[in-house]
């Protein structure tokens, strides 16, 4: 009941407007339909616009059609709509009865219908009605309809009523009911029934009569009824004429909404009425969709006798009407009167003191007397006036100087004058270029704009100052809002604001169009009203001084254009009043076709309320999803749209788009097309926010959709974590077999190390010991050349004492001389042996040194030693048995050894005589034991226990060379040398035996 009330309200309101030409789009085939007959039109609870063809459902957002066909159906017509639109479950039938559900903005085959258009009761066979659509007549073809308490069962002649609740039938006979289809429509719950032999309306409740109604245009053969119950509207098409009924008080009443020009009423055959945006939409069975725009803005034009309706300067003439520079007098319907106006301007026109119009007919200012009606006129010559203003005392006017040749620099003047006479000025400022516009900004200070500048002006000193430069051009108008705030248009710059002596301009729209503002005019609430070349604009004054405050502010200009009720969108300017504002409350700007009359409080913005981002063309293939968009990486390129069902001016919906993820992300507007568009988008989840603009004051509705691209395998979080642990296995055994590397390398260093500080050790420590022995070596040559001196010097001595003693001598005898020479002999001898085994000596220490001496035989050195005495030993009648094991090899220094065993065998061979001499060896770990025995005279006890004493303390012991000779010295030096040692012992019977203590080892 609410919306029928709603419906009449603004159906009335509007009647008496829509006799001007209605703006109307068409559609077709030809521009986004698929078929040119439309059924039936519904708008879903979700702002969407649904049509039926004969070639699949069609979806309308306002700004273009989504085409539904290709279901699985033996056909793709569909009819009617039926269902509830509130709880979003909308029936469509098809032409074999199947349905579609339309839910949720989508249509689907129904498999549930608990309202189907096709039913049986009473062994009858009922179709569903519940729209104007037309059946094909057929005998036995029976209907019913569905209301909240019960159903209504329709026969040719009766109808039967079944109560949902008490399930109670009632039966009522009526008048035949049939015409193609039943004369009966649903309105409000209530079914009503044209009785045609009556001219009566019949309003039927619960299966009875209740009420009658006088309806001419409803029982009028010529009218043609267009209903529909789930859109609860009715309307009649009469000789082209459309007309509204609606249920009030208990009164059916109808209402003329608008005529059609060279229309065919039978045409027709479905009709909506959108009350929000005040839209009518038109379906015919061959030439598509209609869409009227019923506008709040009146556009009124010239007689047809007259030439062009193009518009400029007019005045307010009474509280409802303009008068333009014709003498012609326009209200919203129309000329109402013409005072003839001959040779006048179209670009000045004013009012003077008197209430006398003002105009100019070339260089000549011409006054119509208001005395006269208008009739009379006085002009004054030679005067080009741009504008002018009085105050009680003075004229003030702006005019083009036409005296070029006395003043040919200046071309405009600032004049003030006493009266309207314009001649006599007491005052006279002049500018260079041609004034446009002036205003005063107190008693002593003015504006003055010009076609170069704009200019403020001290007349008490009669000084001007330029407040702009050159950027400011082409002024078109000052003006002062009731905030006291100056504003000025300037043709191709826009609208500045003049703040503290400076100029502030204000942000363009998006297509720049506000940059040809012609004027500004400020309504109750606070709105400019802005008319361009490219339509009319509106914005909230306060949004402009946000932006001169904070120069980051966005302003939203809101724009009307032709579907507004505009003859055209290019609106005049560039005369001394561009629009006007009427005692009634009504604007009036002039246009290049036609004057528009408006009521700004009346006016009604529009901004989408919702927006829906549920489909996408990926790869030229659709995908509808509800929260998340789920792609994959191999889409090169993703459309998402976004779908605002917004039925105004397409111009005024401002939605932008970021892809997040980005810092640097910026808002990215969407065009017309409302679809945002990603190529080779990466793997992961990303957000696209998108963002509308809801209201005048800037605010915006938000969404956010999550497009979901899962990574490849190798892209994972798993996959990268597995190979990282990889890499981390591999640098940790890597790491692991180099410190491994590095330690068997340090091992091998240290061993190197290890082995060369052992060699360098060993080799110091021989170094030592060779120094040690070296030392004691010097000491033991030191003491043998010492005692070898100490005896040496004997024998020679005596050798020199008898050698002298032969030569002083005079008698010597032969005894005497015998004697001489023996003892010379025997000292001589003894010096030879001495020196002999000297000589030995130094040869075995000089080469003892570089004996490398390899592995040999003991035994193989004793039987070497065996045959060089054995001859000897022979004449001594002496044996020689060499009983040494013959598989003991030794590393021994040969040399030494065999000096050694070379003296003690000589002397074993020397003091023996028949008897034996017996070499054995015993092996004691690494020791070898060497014995030595003979059976000759054998040691004195003496000679043992000196030897014995020398060997233990050889470097301290003083050596009696001369005593007892130089062999076992030599021998205790040598074993010294190998780290031997010699036991000297006396046999038991006879003779001597020697152990040799030697170390199998090379040195």
């Amino acid at each position: 009941m609410k919306n029928n009330l709603l419906l009449v309200f603004f159906l009335i309101l509007f009647s008496s407007v829509y006799s001007q030409k209605p703006y109307i789009q068409y559609y077709n085939t030809d521009n986004g339909l698929p078929q040119n007959s439309v059924k039936d039109i519904i708008k879903d609870k979700y702002g969407f616009i649904w049509l039926t063809t004969e070639n699949g459902i069609v979806r309308y957002d306002g700004n273009s059609f989504l085409v539904y066909k290709n279901f699985p159906l033996n056909s793709q017509r569909f009819t009617y709509f039926y269902g509830n639109t509130e709880r979003d479950s909308i029936f469509t039938t098809g032409e074999f009865g199947k349905s579609l559900l339309l839910h949720n903005k989508f249509p689907k085959v129904a498999t549930i219908n608990k309202f189907p258009n096709f039913i049986l009761k009473h062994h009858t066979n009922y179709l569903l009605y519940c729209s104007n659509y037309s059946y094909a007549s057929s005998s036995g073809m029976n209907f019913y309809m569905n209301f909240k308490d019960g159903r209504y069962y329709l026969q040719e002649n009766f109808l039967i009523y079944e109560d949902f609740h008490s399930k109670v039938e009632k039966k009522l006979s009526i008048h035949p009911i049939y015409k193609n289809t039943p004369r009966v429509f649903a309105l409000d719950q209530l079914l009503f029934y044209i009785d045609i032999p009556s001219k009566k309306i019949r309003k039927i409740e619960k299966g009875g009569i209740s009420d009658s109604y006088d309806v001419p245009l409803l029982t009028d053969i010529n009218s043609k009824i267009l209903w529909s119950q789930i859109n609860n509207q009715i309307f009649i098409i009469n000789k082209g004429t459309i007309y509204s009924c609606n249920y009030h008080d208990k009164q059916l009443k109808t209402s003329k909404i608008i005529t059609l020009d060279n229309v065919k009423d039978e045409n027709f055959i479905s009709i909506y009425y959108d009350k929000k945006y005040k839209k009518l939409y038109l379906g015919s069975s061959i030439d598509g969709l209609q869409i009227i725009s019923l506008s709040d803005f009146v556009s009124v034009k010239r007689p047809p006798s007259k030439p062009e309706s193009v518009f400029y300067a007019t005045l307010p003439y009474g509280s409802s009407s303009v008068i333009s520079i014709f003498g012609e007098v326009y209200n919203r319907n129309g000329l109402i009167e013409n005072k003839d106006f001959k040779n006048t301007s179209p670009y000045f026109m004013d009012y003077d003191e008197a209430g006398n119009i003002v105009t100019m007919s070339t260089n000549d200012v011409i006054i119509y007397q208001k005395s006269s009606s208008f009739k009379k006129t006085k002009s004054i010559k030679k005067v080009f006036l741009k504008d002018f203003f009085f105050d009680d005392k003075k004229y003030y006017a702006i005019l083009k100087d036409l005296r070029n040749n006395q003043t040919p620099e200046f071309d405009g003047v600032l004049a003030v004058y006493k009266d309207q006479s314009f001649t006599h000025p007491e005052k006279k400022i002049f500018f260079r270029n041609e004034p446009t516009k002036f205003l005063p900004l107190d008693a002593e200070n003015m504006l003055v704009g010009t076609t170069k500048s704009l200019y403020k002006i001290s007349l008490k000193t009669n000084k001007v100052y330029t407040i702009s430069g050159n950027e400011l051009t082409s002024i078109r108008d000052i003006v002062r809002s009731k905030d006291g705030n100056v504003w000025i248009t300037a043709a191709g710059k826009g609208i500045y604001l003049l703040k503290n002596g400076h100029l502030i301009l204000m942000p363009y729209d998006a297509d720049k169009n506000i940059s040809s503002s012609h004027t500004i005019l400020e309504d109750t609430n606070g709105y400019f009203w802005i008319p361009t070349n490219n339509g009319l604009y509106r914005v909230l004054e306060s949004e402009l001084m946000k932006y001169a405050q904070n120069k980051k502010y966005r302003v939203n200009y809101y724009k009307y254009t032709k579907d507004a009720g505009f003859n055209t969108n290019e609106f005049n300017g560039g005369s001394n009043i561009c629009g006007n504002q009427l005692k009634n409350g009504e604007f009036v700007l002039p246009s290049l076709n036609g004057l528009v009359f408006f009521n700004p409080l009346k006016i009604k913005n529009y901004y989408p309320e919702k927006i829906y981002i549920e489909r996408a063309m990926v790869d030229n293939k659709e995908q509808y999803f509800k929260k998340d968009l789920h792609l994959d990486q191999k889409s090169s390129r993703i459309d998402i749209f976004i779908d605002a069902p917004f039925y105004a001016n397409s111009d005024n919906v401002v939605i932008e788009a970021k892809l997040g993820g980005s810092p640097n992300a910026k808002w990215e507007p969407i065009g017309k097309d409302r679809k945002f568009s990603i190529s080779n988008l990466g793997y992961g989840n990303h957000i696209l926010e998108i963002k509308m603009l809801v209201s005048d004051d800037g605010k915006f509705v938000y969404k956010k959709i999550n497009i979901i691209i899962p990574p490849y395998f190798y892209q994972t979080l798993g996959f990268k974590i597995f190979i990282f642990s990889v890499l981390l296995l591999l640098l940790y055994l890597l790491v692991k077999w180099r410190i491994s590397f590095l330690k068997k390398k340090n091992l091998e260093l240290e061993g190197i190390i290890a082995s060369r500080t052992q060699t360098l050790s060993d080799t110091v420590e021989k170094l030592v010991t060779t120094k040690e022995k070296l030392h004691k070596e010097v000491e033991q040559q030191k003491k043998l050349i010492g005692t070898i001196t100490h005896d040496i010097t004997t024998p020679v001595k005596f050798i020199a004492l008898t050698a002298k003693e032969v030569l002083d001598g005079s008698n010597f005898n032969k005894q005497r001389i015998e004697k001489i020479l023996t003892s010379i002999y025997k000292s001589s001898d003894q010096l030879y042996n001495f020196t002999l085994t000297l000589k030995e000596y130094a040869d075995i220490y000089t080469h003892y040194r570089s004996d490398e001496t390899e592995q040999y035989s003991l035994y193989q050195l004793i039987e070497e030693k065996k045959t060089l005495f054995n001859e000897i030993a022979e004449k001594n009648n002496t044996v020689i048995s060499n009983q040494v094991d013959q598989s003991l090899m030794i590393q021994i220094s040969k040399n030494i050894l065999s000096a050694i065993v070379h003296n003690l065998m000589d002397n074993s061979v020397k003091y023996t005589q028949n008897g034996t001499i017996t070499l054995k060896s015993k092996t004691r770990g690494e020791h070898i034991v060497l014995f030595i025995t003979d059976t000759g005279i054998g040691m004195e006890q003496k000679k043992i226990d000196y030897y014995t004493r020398l060997q233990d303390n050889i470097d301290n012991e003083k050596l009696l060379l001369q005593k007892y000779g130089m062999g076992l010295h030599l021998v205790l030096q040598l074993l010294q040398m190998i780290g031997g040692k010699i036991i000297f012992k006396k046999n038991e019977l006879q003779g001597t035996s020697f152990q040799l203590i030697l170390t199998n080892k090379k040195r």
